[in-house]
């Protein structure tokens, strides 16, 4: 290109270098993990977590607004629920099956409940890495 193009600006809490940095990485959830979240009594499938956040699938992009904040959220992590949570939609997007994904921030979560879940995001992280274990592949 000749000519210049359109900049992207940065958003707070973005890197002063302009380029994405995760914190943390996202495990995937598989159907033998049991891993739901339940926002106002509705139970949605985790598709991956990570100790900041969780993506879910939905069937209408208008079940949520971005940057709406659901409290009195729960997660159920096999027989573990974690109750009382707050989250923030963050964003919709398409996912790779086509299906609608939210990915929602966890706001104010409790010390005792943040070393909870890292836990758990610990050994499924094991079982993932694991020879065949990856979610929806055949290895």
């Amino acid at each position: 290109m000749t000519e210049n193009s359109i900049e992207f600006q940065l958003m707070p809490g973005d890197s002063q270098d302009g380029e994405r940095v995760r914190h943390s990485f996202r495990v995937p959830a598989s159907d033998k993990d049991n891993v739901l979240a339940v926002f106002y009594n509705k139970t949605y499938t985790v598709v991956n977590l990570s100790p900041v956040g969780i993506a879910i699938h939905s069937d209408s992009c208008l079940e949520f607004e971005s940057g709406q904040i659901i409290e009195d959220a729960a997660l159920v992590l096999g027989s573990q629920r974690m109750s009382g949570l707050s989250a923030k939609v963050v964003h919709c997007s398409v996912h790779d099956s086509g299906e609608l994904q939210f990915g929602l921030a966890w706001l104010n979560m409790s010390l005792h409940d943040k070393k909870h879940l890292e836990t758990i995001l610990d050994k499924m992280k094991v079982k993932v890495l694991k020879k065949g274990q990856f979610p929806g592949k055949n290895v």
